[in-house]
């Protein structure tokens, strides 16, 4: 693979401006002002966490989802991963790249950022997970460097082939929030881990097809091998597609709509500020400033309605993750 293919995801071109992005990047601070993206150490939060974090920063929300790379160990289990390129909204030279990965929850999973390695390598996995286990869905980010990022990759991994890519054409890249919604509705669907069907190498295709799903303006190019069995075991096809697209339609208009109150109550807010300057001292104009209130009122109403449904939403997601750790609780007591 030639060393300028990343310079121009999709097209053999060469990029003068890729070359010198390429050439002068070292020498350029990292940015680290986006939380749960760009950040300047190490972090690894369940997909849930991860959407909170996007919701809290508006910055971090607005990073836009370039590459999607489909990853294979090629050690043990053959564990399958992904790896997201996210570009910074403001420094455009800026991308940070992520890992997206599906592992049963045992302790090691819930304590160490690294433990990943330590699991595959595990008797837990060699020993088959026929009962259904909870899953941990994470996304792990670090500081923005190539070096960085290709260390944590050896030290989790070891091992393992790049086999396709998936580039999103400039105009039609998903949102990092938007990618958040995404798998937090697949998170549910469902939100345990068996060997035989809804493992790693089933979290990883149906998150591949889900996004070509939703995002078509996108290219794929694969690169080397494919996916195989594990253990002879037939990974099922990807059967929970339309679910999880719908779950994230539902989930998506429900972030826009709140997004879109406040824009509205802010406008009319302004409106109203404009309109009492102009009208300052014409007692005339007192019923177009009372109309005026009315509407910030209703506005506002409407805003707070959206934020509550919101909440709601939120509420019902840390519902699911105090499910989830009083089932691995529970696991736990039954291991020992």
């Amino acid at each position: 693979m030639s060393k300028f293919k990343g310079f121009m995801y999709g097209t053999n071109r060469f990029s003068i401006r890729g070359f010198l992005a390429a050439i002068f990047r070292p020498f350029m601070d990292s940015p680290s002002d986006a939380p749960g993206v760009f950040t300047a150490s190490d972090s690894k939060n369940d997909v849930r966490q991860w959407q909170t974090l996007l919701l809290g920063n508006e910055l971090s929300s607005q990073c836009q989802l370039e590459r999607l790379v489909f990853c294979k160990c090629t050690n043990g289990k053959e564990h399958e991963f992904l790896l997201l390129h996210f570009r910074h909204p403001i420094q455009q030279d800026a991308v940070a790249i992520l890992v997206l990965d599906r592992v049963p929850c045992t302790d090691s999973t819930e304590s160490n950022i690294g433990s990943s390695r330590q699991l595959m390598q595990s008797s837990y996995i060699d020993s088959p997970l026929v009962s259904p286990t909870p899953a941990r869905d994470s996304i792990f980010t670090t500081l923005n460097s190539g070096s960085t990022i290709e260390s944590y990759l050896s030290r989790t991994y070891e091992q393992f082939n790049r086999l396709s890519y998936l580039d999103f054409a400039a105009s039609a890249r998903p949102s990092a929030i938007q990618v958040s919604v995404l798998l937090s509705a697949l998170s549910t669907h469902p939100s345990m881990y068996n060997l035989y069907q809804y493992q790693c190498d089933w979290y990883a295709h149906t998150v591949w097809v889900t996004l070509k799903r939703l995002f078509p303006d996108c290219h794929e190019m694969t690169e080397s091998g494919g996916r195989s069995p594990y253990l002879r075991v037939k990974v099922d096809e990807v059967d929970s597609v339309e679910v999880v697209c719908k779950e994230y339609h539902t989930q998506w208009a429900c972030i826009e709509n709140a997004v879109e109150e406040r824009r509205r109550a802010k406008e009319t807010e302004a409106r109203q500020l404009r309109m009492e300057r102009r009208t300052e001292g014409r007692a005339q104009r007192q019923a177009e400033i009372d109309q005026a209130t009315r509407d910030k009122k209703e506005a506002v109403k409407k805003a707070e309605e959206a934020a509550r449904k919101l909440e709601e939403m939120r509420a019902e997601w840390q519902a699911e993750i105090d499910q989830m750790d009083r089932m691995r609780a529970q696991y736990g007591r039954q291991v020992a």
